[in-house]
């Protein structure tokens, strides 16, 4: 509860009392002093009252001892006392802040909420940018200066590093990690793929071409222990039957009843289309236009 003397206590002949407010038209003493009220006091020493009642209430103390710590404060800050940080004169700590790029708000504001030092909240700050510097990143305790230069040193996509992150809404390390550890399992899929004298960027997009699915190719060559290309060949056999078996044929965007039919309209022989594509490894729809070429060159 704030206190405040009264003028009758046994040294300064003022009793402190506990009051719930003290009121504006009361006597109020300061250092032997005695002023018309609190207001008055605080005029004089150019603080403000609402804040002395304010810290008053708020931390318990008496009301001598709020208007002690702003009259304080005050001088303080009217005497613009120099801040010395590591060894340097600066005329105030925001000067100081900004040559280090840190902002002077956040220092205060630590050293108000933590109770430390105003040095020791600028340190705080200063190592924390040190350490998190702009597009600096750090992983497994060492620094790059970049999240590419990280990936490069592991070998792994940064782009596809930055896509997990995102997609899944995981940390970059978690999606670090991720890639690190499968990395063999990745560069096998990645690694190019060559079929039927055809080279293709990897075993996924010569799939895309054909519409087969790169999973199930590399699943049935491990159950199978055979090769990728094996594997592949097996299912384009699969496809071309399936394609055979099926009433209807899609060349160029039109729909045909058979490829019978297709053949038919296009005078080209179908049993030389599937003949040529069982030869070459390439979809009816290639060895179609194989064939429609080579009678336009006629």
């Amino acid at each position: 509860m704030p206190q405040e003397s009264t003028g009758n206590d046994e040294n300064s002949g003022n009793k402190v009392i506990s009051k719930k407010r003290h009121r504006a038209k009361e006597p109020f003493f300061y250092e032997g002093e005695k002023y018309v009220s609190l207001g008055q006091c605080c005029e004089i020493y150019g603080i403000n009252e609402t804040s002395v009642r304010a810290r008053a209430w708020r931390i318990h103390c008496t009301w001598e001892e709020a208007v002690k710590h702003f009259i304080e404060k005050s001088n303080a800050d009217e005497l613009k006392k120099i801040f010395v940080y590591k060894g340097k004169e600066y005329q105030s700590v925001a000067e100081c802040c900004r040559k280090y790029d840190v902002r002077a708000a956040s220092v205060r504001n630590r050293a108000s909420s933590t109770g430390c030092s105003i040095e020791e909240a600028l340190d705080h700050f200063i190592k924390k940018k040190i350490v998190t510097k702009k597009n600096e990143f750090v992983f497994r305790n060492k620094s790059y200066e970049t999240l590419e230069e990280c990936c490069e040193v592991y070998g792994v996509n940064a782009n596809s590093v930055s896509s997990r992150k995102y997609r899944l809404g995981c940390s970059t390390d978690e999606s670090l990690e991720h890639f690190i550890a499968n990395k063999e399992i990745i560069e096998e899929r990645i690694q190019k793929f060559t079929f039927k004298g055809t080279e293709y960027p990897s075993l996924r997009a010569c799939c895309k071409k054909y519409g087969i699915e790169d999973a199930c190719v590399r699943q049935r060559a491990r159950d199978k222990n055979c090769s990728i290309e094996e594997s592949f060949e097996h299912f384009m056999t699969r496809k071309r039957k399936k394609m055979l078996d099926n009433p209807e044929f899609d060349y160029h965007g039109t729909l045909y009843p058979s490829l019978k039919e297709c053949c038919e309209k296009l005078k080209i022989s179908k049993n030389s289309v599937v003949s040529k594509s069982r030869r070459s490894g390439c979809s009816l729809q290639e060895a179609v236009e194989y064939y429609v070429k080579k009678q336009h060159n006629k």
